[in-house]
């Protein structure tokens, strides 16, 4: 057997520069370079024309509508709470900072609010006890996925928010033991049902029953979790079969 030289193989657009002079070279690759540049610059210009609600660096503008980074500049405000004191003050609700209560170390919320108005009313225990990131998430929530739901599903307002509370000190699931609950800083709400304008209820206990209702709450669940970094419901275990649980803890969940 003869050994034989492989053929050399061309690189695709390799014919397309052969006989170009040196400069014509430079001309076109310098061309091309700079047309990506200005590619770049104009789509630069163009997010920094938008509002800030649709920029992933924007701060949090809670009355604007969901977009591509609602939930990230969200979730920024756990780490700000200046910023997210200024975020509540830019919108329609109305608060009042509180003061932590329990001597736990666990306990004490970081910039706790108490909510006396918001787009929807909450029942007893009322004004609920937020902290500032949960309040900010609540406010968006209420206006662009609970309101609309029922206006799609069941062709009515939801008058008010039926819940067990936001705080409560304790680990989660109440074990002796293991990791603290989300409540324990009042950074998270479990939202039992709706009062709808017309005098119905909506309890989330109904999720399996079927028809309009079920609708509007399996929306609610998963468009929640466009907002919230923890959504729990009738889906994830028996303790969730009546309730959503909704916070703005570090851990991603959707279910």
């Amino acid at each position: 057997m003869t050994w034989k030289q492989p053929k050399y193989r061309k690189r695709p657009g390799e014919d397309r520069w052969a006989g170009l002079p040196l400069a014509m070279h430079i001309a076109v690759r310098g061309a091309i370079v700079m047309f990506a540049f200005l590619g770049v610059l104009g789509v630069f210009y163009y997010v920094e024309s938008m509002p800030d609600g649709a920029k992933a660096w924007g701060q949090a503008d809670l009355e604007e509508p969901i977009r591509l980074f609602t939930s990230e500049q969200i979730r920024a405000l756990r780490d700000d709470p200046q910023a997210c004191f200024a975020a509540l003050d830019g919108s329609n609700m109305s608060f009042a900072e509180v003061e932590p209560r329990s001597s736990t170390p666990q306990c004490r919320w970081q910039a706790g609010v108490a909510i006396s108005s918001s787009n929807l009313d909450y029942a007893n225990p009322q004004p609920p006890v937020a902290s500032c990131a949960l309040a900010a998430a609540l406010y968006v929530w209420e206006r662009e996925i609970v309101a609309p739901a029922a206006a799609r599903y069941l062709d009515a307002e939801v008058s008010e928010i039926l819940h067990y509370g936001t705080y409560n000190c304790r680990r989660e699931n109440s074990a002796q033991a293991g990791r603290w609950s989300q409540h324990a800083g009042a950074n998270a709400i479990d939202v039992s049902g709706f009062r709808l304008a017309d005098g119905r209820v909506v309890g989330v206990h109904r999720w399996d029953d079927g028809g309009a209702e079920a609708d509007f709450l399996v929306e609610i669940r998963d468009r929640s979790c466009a907002i919230f970094t923890g959504v729990l419901g009738p889906d994830y275990n028996a303790a969730h079969e009546d309730h959503f649980h909704l916070d703005m803890g570090p851990w991603e969940i959707c279910s």
